[in-house]
């Protein structure tokens, strides 16, 4: 069983436009409201692959229910703790003239500690040895940052395997905790480790690596956008892998999509390629669509994908 954990969803309203110019009168033709959050991707990737993956974590008492629709509509087993207040609200606006892209991100209602103890139990008493868990995203208000190392102890001490995708001090405390898997990309290391966001030679991410594993990381799979992803291995081995090539419609969730398809992958026991084909299969299907990709879709990209081994 894989199961993710999404502590800070959100409803991205996503708005298109031919024009968008700061301190002006804006017009726009075209608008649509999806559900988001790292985790709640992930498992809706995972679910569209037909992986046995339940997604839990938190939502807002008064829009909740435009989550649990999307779910019984895609058949998605979920398990939220339902907190007083609302989930946050994420404005996304697309200037389609010039290929940009505006965010305005909501913080939503404080979490109380009695709705994350009751996902602490929850996961302490359904985790079982073998099974996956992801947990991915930012934290809302009023929880802890080391809320991620409180959840890798659970995952260990269940002997299951903790993937973890955030940033800044949620990353530093949660690697405390050795996950198997982080995804970080350049700019995000550069946060991590407190160095400066620029242009390194791979030798150079080669050493950031080696300090992201010092710090407890197993494996980093290291994120490049339209450059493909390295994979580098607890082993020591390095892996570079390409991209699918398609029109890009939606940038939102390619690199959630790119974990779950990388997840998957572990769920079958597939080789450490095909993880990797996956994820950026599932990276790629998501990229070219509206919103996650589909399993169809998935599969024709996986075909495209080349992977090296270059170390």
């Amino acid at each position: 069983m894989i199961y993710t954990v999404t502590l800070n969803p959100a409803l991205d309203h996503i708005i298109e436009t031919d024009g968008f110019n700061i301190g002006e009168t804006n017009y726009y033709k075209n608008e649509y409201v999806v559900i988001g959050g790292k985790g709640i991707n992930v498992s809706i990737i995972l679910n569209n692959l037909e992986a046995e993956v339940l997604s839990t974590g938190i939502l807002g008492s008064n829009n909740k229910n435009s989550f649990l629709e999307k779910f019984d509509e895609n058949n998605l087993k979920n398990k939220f703790f339902i907190n007083k207040g609302v989930t946050r609200t994420n404005l996304k606006i697309k200037n389609l003239s010039k290929f940009e892209e505006t965010e305005l991100n909501g913080l939503g209602s404080t979490v109380s500690l009695e709705i994350i103890n009751e996902l602490k139990t929850f996961l302490n008493d359904n985790l079982k040895s073998g099974d996956i868990l992801v947990a991915a995203g930012s934290i809302p208000a009023g929880v802890k940052n080391n809320i991620y190392e409180e959840i890798g102890n659970i995952a260990n001490e269940k002997n299951a395997l903790f993937i973890l995708d955030t940033s800044k001090v949620n990353m530093l405390n949660g690697l405390k905790t050795k996950p198997y898997l982080i995804k970080p990309n350049i700019e995000e290391i550069c946060e991590i480790l407190n160095l400066p966001f620029k242009e390194y030679s791979f030798e150079e991410t080669c050493e950031m690596v080696e300090k992201l594993k010092s710090l407890g990381a197993r494996n980093v799979l290291l994120s490049r956008g339209s450059k493909g992803s390295y994979f580098f291995s607890e082993k020591g081995e390095i892996f570079e892998t390409g991209i699918a090539k398609g029109k890009l419609v939606n940038s939102v969730g390619s690199g959630d999509s790119m974990i779950a398809g990388f997840t998957y992958g572990l769920y079958k026991n597939l080789s450490i390629e095909e993880c990797l084909q996956f994820g950026a299969a599932a990276g790629g299907a998501t990229a070219f669509t509206e919103w996650l990709g589909l399993k169809e879709d998935i599969l024709k990209l996986k075909q495209e994908i080349k992977v090296n081994k270059i170390k």
